[in-house]
């Protein structure tokens, strides 16, 4: 992964983080396993499909 894709997935994880579940461990952030809060907004779960995507194209590939 490119310097630019990280900046990438940095800038989606910026976006949703502040509506994570305060349920969610570090642990479970580490490996992906990310859930929001019920009131996240759609820029936020669109932020967090991106973001879970480019990390499993970084296991991937």
């Amino acid at each position: 992964m490119d310097i630019s894709e990280e900046i990438s997935k940095m800038n989606f994880y910026k976006t949703f983080e502040p509506y994570i579940d305060p349920s969610v461990t570090m642990e479970e952030r580490m490996k992906g396993d990310v859930r929001l809060t019920k009131d996240a907004p759609e820029e936020a779960k669109q932020a967090l499909a991106k973001w879970k995507a480019m990390k499993l194209k970084s296991r991937i590939f």
